[in-house]
């Protein structure tokens, strides 16, 4: 049997039943203690079943005063049962009986009836039959079926009964205003419901309250709250329903020193506050931040209910308060009241935060003791729980014995793997999947570009549209990283043109991987265009600016970036220095330089961090100031890494100091690094002075310690696909007419009087075995596929991940003057733009990394 439900004090805008017609009618009905009017005091079915027996022997059945009362008790009563008995009876009553008395009543009776229990399609339904019977509805009938019409979005039907009071002439009666209201606002059409609230001659607490109620549930709290300002203004004084309306505005606004105003008011009106307003109250300060309130007011209320607990057990979760959820949950265990699946759900995510699987594990137990895993959201929370907890068979043993697995188990499941690191699982189990949504594919596209699988990431995504399925702005930040990492300047166009025609909403986050997409692939204008278009740019979105300056080698402008953003009131954080610091770094911006790593703390509170000294000691070496580089690093709060030594040791190679060198190669043997570079380095040092022991020793430590050098490797996208070329690899498919190019343009660049620097192959060889090795560096093979692939006029866009040797540099500015090509080069530190035989970096770049090739 269902339960019975009443018309919410919210949007009740009519009268909780249907006046007798007249005074001696009320009367006789008070006063009535007849078989037919005992009806009216039953309390369950049986009662009214056995009474109506009775009834119907002694030959009153179909008396009107029996089948009004019968049908008003049943429709009060409200459950299926009820209203399907007193359905059969007025359906009989309509049979037998011919006089018309009583039949609208009884229709009011049922009518309400309907609309109270949910059946809000019977109710509009039993409207219609009546119209059609030719029975005039009145002032009460409207009522009942618009709040009908409002349970089930019935908008046009709605419409119609508008039209039909009107020309009745009943629109000016406050009920029925009222449930306009209610319908239009529940409909989403608040500018009809405002028009009717407009127009009423006399409004009283119902209308102001059905209003602010609408727009608060329709995502509008500014006007709601504005609204409960200008009712206490006109005086009305605001009931308990209005005060739970607004507070939920002030919740939806998260403005405290606002919601203080509406708080104030319950104080200075005498509202009665009762568990619904503290319920709003705790839940209004939680959204505010200000959770010593929140929990305070719960502490001192006396009559705390399981949707009270719930409430700030909620809340806790959602703003990470895990072990302040578990202990509301250990109180209500002791001495609250039992909780519900809702609580659970709350509980097992606290302990999903906390990664706390023995609380998991009772949350769990008080799950099966209390039957609630055939919930679908339960067993999801707990699989969730599980897997963050490191209990993947736990997680997978609840999955396997889930009778009705939902999208959600699946993904959760999916997320999980993820977050172990196992991308197999889940990709395997995404395959399986036998229906994925966006959430899905979302999840495994963002594991591909964690992974660092670009090139299957872009693929994943293309198999997503084939699908039919339009990705979002998550879909997109996924995507966008992985066209930026593989620097695919013709894919990250589509990219952002996908974006614009499917209209996906470019907020912050997706605008800021745009500006970071374009500036790694080489087109900073694109990337900067992104930037001037965003209407809202947060601290992230201007270092992916200074960053695309930064690796254009603009400093310049990197450095008015960055006083644009301060005078615009953005609060820098640490990764934006770490930008323009690295943007001084790259044109030598010594003096610039200083004075921003020195108004860290003195003028932002900002401590540097050892990244920022890195950048410092780069900056400072690249410059040929080894002397402040070294008194830097000495002077360092925290004890310098394997970086720092490695940076200040390229710049000794660089600049041949060997007394510095000598000093940070002892102290970088002593630290334990697994960085390739920084053995390769030493190993390039020790190559440069001929000590070839001292190389094999280090290359045999790398040998024992199982570290492997990373070779060199460069990528270009050439008709919408990208290739990948190694040094000193196979040429593949294309070797001999890969060969033959290379061959060309080494003859044009002999003739040029271009001679290899040597000096970069670090190997006990000879000469020839060393200009060979020279000429299968990886950039030098990407340039020749460009050539080979690219129509004239076409730029060359090749991407490496070490950084480029100044032979390669050479070579490409040569190549850039005698093809006639633009050719862009992004290596692991900034971009290269070689036009006409000049580089963007003005040469500048020179100072060596940890590795090359």
């Amino acid at each position: 049997m269902a339960a019975t439900l009443q018309l919410s004090p919210l949007v009740s805008a009519t009268p909780s039943f249907v006046a007798p017609t007249n005074q001696r009618e009320s009367k006789a009905m008070a006063k009535d203690t007849s078989p037919t009017g005992l009806l009216r005091n039953c309390k369950t079915m049986n009662e009214v079943k056995q009474l109506h027996c009775q009834i119907s022997k002694k030959g009153l059945r179909n008396r009107p005063s029996t089948v009004t009362n019968l049908i008003t008790t049943c429709a009060e009563m409200g459950t299926f049962e009820s209203l399907d008995y007193a359905r059969k009876a007025f359906n009989l009553f309509l049979e037998d009986e011919e006089t018309k008395g009583h039949i609208l009543f009884m229709y009011n009776s049922l009518i309400r009836g309907y609309s109270s229990a949910g059946l809000s399609d019977e109710a509009v339904l039993l409207y219609v039959q009546m119209v059609v019977k030719g029975i005039l509805p009145d002032k009460f009938t409207f009522p009942f079926v618009l709040s009908a019409c409002s349970k089930v979005v019935a908008f046009s039907e709605g419409v119609q009964l508008h039209g039909a009071l009107v020309k009745m002439g009943l629109e000016e009666d406050a009920f029925i205003e009222n449930s306009l209201i209610h319908f239009y606002a529940e409909s989403g059409e608040l500018d009809y419901s405002r028009k009717v609230f407009d127009g009423m001659a006399e409004r009283n607490i119902v209308s102001w309250t059905s209003l602010i109620c609408g727009y608060a549930r329709r995502q509008f709290p500014k006007e709601a709250v504005s609204l409960f300002f200008e009712m206490v203004a006109a005086g009305i004084k605001p009931n308990s329903v209005t005060m739970v309306c607004v507070i939920s505005a002030c919740a939806k606004l998260k403005d405290l020193e606002l919601s203080e105003r509406v708080c104030a008011y319950i104080g200075e009106s005498g509202v009665k506050v009762n568990t619904l307003v503290v319920n709003a109250l705790v839940d209004m300060y939680m959204k505010c931040g200000a959770t010593d309130a929140a929990k305070r007011l719960f502490d001192e209320c006396g009559d705390k209910n399981l949707v009270l607990y719930n409430t700030i057990l909620s809340n806790y979760v959602r703003q990470g308060l895990a072990r302040e959820a578990l202990a509301v949950l250990d109180e209500m265990l002791r001495q609250g009241p039992r909780p519900d699946k809702v609580t659970l759900l709350s509980a097992i995510s606290a302990c999903a935060q906390l990664g706390d699987s023995l609380s998991g594990k009772c949350c769990h137990g008080y799950v099966i003791r209390n039957r609630l895993e055939g919930w679908d959201a339960i067993c999801n929370a707990m699989i969730d729980m599980y897997m963050k907890c490191g209990k993947q068979e736990m997680a997978c043993g609840i999955f396997d014995n889930m009778s009705n697995r939902t999208v959600v188990s699946w993904n959760s499941l999916i997320a999980g793997f993820i977050r172990s690191g196992d991308v197999n699982s889940a990709w395997q189990m995404f395959n399986e999947m036998p229906k994925s949504d966006l959430v899905s594919w979302n999840t495994m596209i963002g594991a591909l570009v964690q992974e660092s699988m670009f090139v299957e990431a872009i693929e994943l995504f293309r198999v997503m549209q084939a699908d039919g399925i339009k990705g979002d702005r998550v879909t997109m930040v996924e995507v966008a990283s992985a066209c930026g990492y593989l620097g695919a300047l013709d894919l990250a166009k589509w990219t952002h043109a996908y974006i614009e025609k499917n209209k996906i909403d470019c907020d912050m986050r997706l605008g800021t991987a745009l500006v970071d997409m374009f500036a790694r692939c080489g087109d900073p204008q694109s990337a900067m265009k992104v930037f001037s278009s965003m209407a809202r740019r947060d601290v992230s979105a201007w270092t992916a600016a200074i960053g695309a300056m930064a690796m254009e080698g603009n400093g310049e402008r990197a450095l008015e970036l960055f006083d644009e953003m301060i005078r615009q009131g953005v609060k820098p954080d640490e990764v934006v220095f770490v930008a323009v610091l690295t943007a001084c770094s790259h044109v030598g911006f010594v003096k610039q330089g200083w004075n921003i790593f020195r108004s860290m703390k003195s003028v932002h509170g900002i401590s540097p961090h050892i990244i920022h000294y890195g950048c410092m000691v780069d900056l400072l070496g690249r410059a040929g100031l080894l002397g402040e580089a070294f008194d830097l690093v000495k002077g360092m709060p925290m004890e310098p890494n394997d970086v720092i030594w490695g940076t200040l040791l390229a710049a000794c190679r660089t600049y041949k100091n060997v007394e510095i060198a000598s000093y940070a190669a002892k102290r970088l043997s002593k630290l334990p690094t697994q960085r390739t570079g920084i053995h390769v380095l030493l190993s390039n040092i020790y190559a440069s002075a001929e000590k070839w022991a001292d190389v094999a020793k280090v290359r045999l430590h790398l040998k024992e310690k199982g570290i492997h050098k990373v070779p060199g490797s460069s990528s270009i996208e050439v008709n919408g696909m990208i290739h990948e070329f190694i040094s000193g690899g196979d040429t593949n498919t294309e070797k001999s007419e890969l060969t033959l190019m290379l061959q060309e343009i080494n003859c044009r660049l002999r003739e040029a009087g271009h001679v290899p620097d040597l000096d970069n192959v670090l190997l006990d060889v000879d000469e020839k075995e060393k200009e060979y090795l020279l000429s299968r560096h990886s950039e030098k093979l990407a340039i020749a596929f460009g050539l080979i692939g690219t129509g004239q006029g076409v730029p060359i866009r090749v991407v490496k991940n070490l950084r480029m040797c100044s032979d390669c540099h050479s070579f490409a500015k040569l190549v850039s003057r005698i093809y006639n090509r633009e050719i862009i080069v992004r290596d692991n530190n900034r971009f290269h733009f070689f036009n006409q035989g000049l580089c963007s970096c003005s040469d500048y770049w020179q100072q060596e990394a940890a590795s090359y090739m």
